[in-house]
């Protein structure tokens, strides 16, 4: 038994043009927001929720990711998410060279993840659109491109934490003014 879970879900790519134009439309926000910093680990600085939040569908998405959280996590927990933008092209993708996430649990969200895997230690995943990843927070894991592409890359990651007083990953995390990613999920 494995302690991740793959979920799909249709609407993205159902909805794949608009989602994308959107994406973009808030990758373009956040670059005039943070002109030297990139979208991915500048994850703490913003939510993507909060920069797409007129779209309805990315208040799909949202949903979407509270009921999986929600779903492995119980209603008893206080819950609170970071999300931010992975946007690159292939030039850019060992950006995301092996790393980890210091929360309970780690996600993502393919919107348009090209043709490559996500490759933690132990196993790794081929990345298709509308698939989201809920696995534990700490783990580490890269990037692989299967074959060059043109455009970018796009993944939303995700973080959650479990009562944020009581986690032993988030210890920073204590004053709202040091950290504006984190929102939480009802």
């Amino acid at each position: 038994m494995t302690d991740y879970k793959i979920y799909n879900f249709p609407y993205i790519e159902q909805n794949l043009p608009d989602i994308i134009h959107h994406l973009e439309i808030a990758h373009a926000a956040f670059e005039r927001m943070f002109p030297t910093l990139d979208s991915t680990w500048a994850y703490n600085k913003y939510n993507i929720f909060s920069l797409t939040g007129p779209s309805s569908h990315f208040y799909k998405i949202f949903q979407e990711i509270r009921k999986i959280a929600r779903a492995n996590c119980g209603d008893e927990h206080e819950l609170w998410m970071q999300s931010w933008i992975n946007y690159m092209s292939y030039e850019e993708i060992d950006r995301l060279d092996w790393h980890g996430h210091a929360f309970d649990y780690h996600g993502y969200v393919c919107i348009d993840p090209k043709k490559t895997y996500t490759v933690f230690k132990e196993y790794q995943i081929e990345n298709k659109i509308g698939q989201i990843y809920f696995g534990p927070g700490y783990r580490h894991h890269k990037v692989q491109a299967i074959e060059p592409y043109e455009g970018k890359r796009i993944t939303l990651g995700f973080d959650i934490v479990c009562d944020i007083q009581k986690s032993k990953f988030v210890k920073t995390i204590q004053m709202p003014w040091l950290d504006l990613s984190l929102i939480p999920l009802s």
